[in-house]
């Protein structure tokens, strides 16, 4: 509506006494008492000087104030031009578009803390339309700002060109008053709120900014002489159907489109209704507009993904569309990220999420090792230790025997026959073999009979262990969780960067460092198909009560070979984006924490994620953490016994070789 109505509108509701021109300037006295009822508990309050309005703010407790001269920026630089240098240079070095409005906004706003701000007659073009770029560059933020817009209609006839309230700030932020007099020494101000609540899309463009008549204040008898009843701070607890609109693309079971249910929900994108939206972050939207009366529209122009943002406060995907205005709500399972949080605003935290991977199934490892397995290595270190005492044993024991019989010809009573009798002699009673030599001593007879018995109870242990192992599998080492796939040097994959960006790139954890290297970006066919051959793992998304997201890249018939990880490479806290001066964003993040108290959140992830995702295919996913291997009798083949095989062929091929140099040795001797 159009704000330049005369206060004949009014003329019934106006005393007859009351002058239309004073000599006193009344425009302190509505102000302080428009500060006094808004302003009392900002941080400060930034004043941007207008010289034909000459203001003195009388609060009854301390305001803190700050007064801005457009005309004259220079002047606060002056004293303290270090601190304008160094944010010029931050620009620079980011890339952003700025000028001294920006400029001196970004610094009352970062350094001074301004919440609340009075801005005058041609001023107000200027600062709706920089106030917004301010608020982003700067990395405070406040959820409670509040503006007035003073002007007066003598003064709005004379300005010419563009219309004072048009921009982001009049349509989207609630806590909005305009003081308008008709004269600069009236005595009688209108003031107004914008209407904030209603649709404000009427399916072709964006319905203009309505402004609602709050009080009539007489400023000559400090009086609000007309009431109408409006309060600027309850228009958030019922938006009377207001949209709001969020990017949406396949996600399972954060967001999803269903093409089939209905109602359907409206897409700008589209302009019109297709496509009914669901999902368990999607549930926290919807509920929250059921309870504050608003309006829920999709936008799947970018139905990709997340996307990325940059440090000129540009964008692309569903980062991009937030930062350039066309949405106003992202979900999606979006990590808690720095670049995000710089350059938009995010809500409390709707649930944790944790990144691990599905990495290649382990193998039975078939390899001559088999034969050693029924023994532990100090075992085997026992047995060889008691064999070279039972060798030393027979070589002495015989040596002594011959020495004091005086059996046989010197040459063949030498301690090297007795070391080879000893060795023989070991070999063949431990693999349960008679020898041809004849002991004629009882002490020779007495160790043979010893060593034989020890050797039987070995064997019959050796025998025992190899018949369990050789039904029961061995499995090779996987790199199922975060220290084995850094060790494994195992390549994994994801379809985009998104998946490490909450990863400290600075961290010096070998580790984490060692796992960045190792990651690779692929699309979701390349996926599809290397999950079918490659050995390498690929990410997945675990939430908070055990669901399982970003898994439908993976076929079916690709699961059989991979397993899921038993830990998380690393955990983050999901949040809705949102942008900078988000209106919603303090009593949305209250519905949030009642949300999860009420215990929402886990209600809606099993329920979601029973209706829209294939509960076989999510267990047998989740049970290959732990696989369930058959332990019971298996018919034996060749895989079994293929270690024994590679022995006797080495064996095989050591003999032949002997076998081919005695002959060669004794043809030249």
């Amino acid at each position: 509506m159009l704000i330049n109505a005369t206060l004949a509108q009014f003329a019934p509701l106006v005393i007859e006494t009351l002058a239309m021109f004073v000599d006193t300037n009344y425009w302190s006295t509505v102000l302080s008492f428009l500060a006094q009822q808004y302003f009392t508990d900002s941080h400060a309050t930034c004043i941007l000087w207008h010289s034909s309005f000459d203001i003195l703010l009388e609060t009854s407790s301390p305001l803190a104030v700050l007064i801005l001269d457009p005309l004259n920026w220079s002047s606060f630089e002056a004293e303290e031009n270090d601190v304008y240098d160094l944010k010029r240079e931050e620009f620079v070095e980011r890339g952003l578009a700025y000028n001294d409005w920006i400029l001196h906004l970004t610094i009352a706003i970062e350094k001074v803390h301004c919440e609340s701000f009075i801005v005058f007659q041609e001023q107000i073009p200027k600062f709706t339309r920089y106030f917004y770029n301010a608020s982003t560059y700067s990395i405070w933020r406040s959820l409670e700002n509040r503006f007035i817009f003073v002007y007066t209609d003598e003064l709005l006839v004379q300005s010419i060109g563009s219309s004072y309230f048009e921009g982001y700030l009049i349509y989207d932020q609630p806590n909005i008053l305009l003081v308008n007099a008709q004269y600069l020494n009236a005595s009688i101000f209108e003031i107004k709120t914008n209407r904030f609540v209603g649709r404000r899309y009427d399916g072709s463009g964006t319905v203009p900014a309505i402004f609602d008549r709050m009080q009539l204040y007489d400023a000559h008898v400090k009086k609000v002489i007309w009431d109408s009843g409006l309060d600027m701070f309850s228009k958030l607890y019922d938006l009377k159907g207001r949209e709001i609109v969020f990017g949406v693309f396949n996600y399972k079971p954060y967001m999803l489109l269903d093409y089939l249910k209905k109602p359907a929900a409206f897409d700008r994108f589209l302009n019109k209704s297709e496509a009914a939206v669901d999902g368990t972050e999607v549930r926290v939207l919807r509920t929250f507009c059921e309870l504050y009366n608003c309006t829920v529209q999709i936008d799947t122009s970018e139905n990709s993904d997340w996307g990325d943002v940059f440090a000129n406060v540009t964008g692309v995907g569903l980062m991009g569309m937030l930062l350039n205005r066309t949405v106003e709500y992202g979900i999606g399972g979006f990590f808690m990220l720095y670049g995000g949080y710089q350059n938009m605003e995010m809500t409390t935290f709707l649930g944790r999420s944790g990144i691990t991977c599905l990495v290649p199934a382990p193998q039975r490892m078939i390899n001559w090792i088999l034969p050693l397995r029924p023994f532990q290595g100090t075992l085997w270190l026992c047995i060889i230790f008691c064999l070279v005492i039972e060798c030393i044993s027979l070589a002495v024991t015989r040596f002594k025997e011959r020495l004091s019989d005086g059996i046989g010809a010197p040459q063949h009573n030498s301690w090297q026959q007795s070391l080879y009798f000893g060795v023989v002699s070991t070999l063949k009673l431990f693999v349960n073999q008679s020898t041809s030599y004849v002991a004629t001593s009882y002490a020779l007879r007495t160790i043979l009979l010893a060593s034989y018995i020890l050797d039987i109870i070995l064997t019959t242990v050796y025998g025992g262990g190899l018949a369990a192992i050789l039904t029961l599998p061995k499995l090779e080492e996987v790199a199922d969780s975060r220290q084995r796939l850094y060790e494994h040097k195992l390549i994994w994959t994801g379809t985009s960067i998104a998946w490490v960006l909450a990863l400290d790139m600075d961290n010096t954890d070998p580790v984490l460092q060692g796992l960045l290297e190792h990651y690779q970006i692929n699309d979701g066919a390349a996926i599809a198909k290397k999950s079918r051959s490659e050995q390498m793992g690929f990410v997945l998304e675990r939430l908070q009560f055990g669901h399982l997201a970003n898994a439908d890249l993976i076929p079916d018939d690709a699961l059989h070979r991979l397993k899921l990880m038993v830990d998380d490479i690393y955990y983050s806290y999901s949040a809705a984006y949102v942008p900078r001066l988000w209106p919603y964003l303090k009593v949305h993040n209250d519905f949030i924490l009642m949300w999860h108290s009420s215990g929402l959140d886990k209600y809606w992830e099993w329920k979601i994620s029973g209706e829209y995702m294939s509960p076989h295919r999510h267990n047998r996913i989740a049970s290959s953490q732990r696989p369930n291997l058959y332990i019971g009798p298996v018919p034996l083949g060749i895989d079994n016994f293929i270690g024994l095989i590679m022995l006797w062929c080495f064996g095989m091929g050591c003999s032949l070789l002997a076998f081919v140099g005695e002959l060669w040795y004794f043809s030249m001797k």
